[in-house]
């Protein structure tokens, strides 16, 4: 995806770094294997539910690590499935009376969606932009996106300041504060186009 650049916005210097993502995920592989090997053989079964429980943390590690680099994926719903799946994993890694399989199928699909969403994030998905921002201004969003955006907090913040999910992007607002002042940054997570001409109200 591009973003339609306007005087005053720059892309944003913010860049994933998908390094603990990518080493947990490929570690979880071995120590979901290790118990499938484990059940089939009838050996060694004590073992299981700790190598299910290391394998849920790997993959929980990975996609903590892989929402921590973009904002925008607080709205992501593959984030919101993983913790679930992660959740149930570790219920059924110690539940004797159900089968230990569980365990391991919900640690495989929590596997499934935080690769894919690892994967666009370090595809560098979707668009950042920041542009500098006064502190003491409040936020006034164009007339025609309200529809599709919601200000959640007009002041300059750096928790989330408005947010935009529809079936064609996620996206996000929010304030970063350094020694050069305050921005205002931008993260979309879409494969469409993002046009910044006339999206605040000073621009129109």
């Amino acid at each position: 995806m591009v973003g339609l650049f306007v005087a005053g916005w720059y892309p944003s210097e913010e860049k994933a770094v998908m390094n603990i993502p990518l080493f947990t995920l490929a570690a979880s592989l071995l120590t979901m294997a290790f118990p499938i090997l484990m059940l089939l053989s009838g050996k060694y079964t004590s073992f299981v539910p700790w190598l299910t429980l290391i394998s849920a943390l790997l993959i929980g590690i990975a996609l903590l690590s892989t929402y921590s680099q973009r904002r925008v994926l607080i709205l992501h719903r593959g984030v919101h499935v993983g913790v679930v799946y992660f959740c149930l994993a570790l219920f059924f890694a110690f539940m004797d009376h159900y089968s230990p399989y569980l365990g391991l199928l919900f640690c495989f699909l929590l596997f499934i969606v935080t690769f894919r969403v690892a994967n666009k994030t370090s595809a560098g998905y979707g668009v950042q932009f920041r542009r500098e921002w006064d502190a003491n201004r409040l936020l006034k969003l164009e007339s025609k996106r309200l529809s599709h955006w919601n200000i959640v907090n007009a002041k300059a913040s750096n928790g989330l300041m408005a947010v935009s999910r529809t079936k064609q992007q996620l996206a996000v607002l929010y304030c970063t504060f350094d020694e050069e002042g305050c921005w205002l940054h931008l993260d979309v997570f879409s494969q469409q186009i993002f046009n910044l001409d006339g999206f605040l109200i000073e621009d129109a």
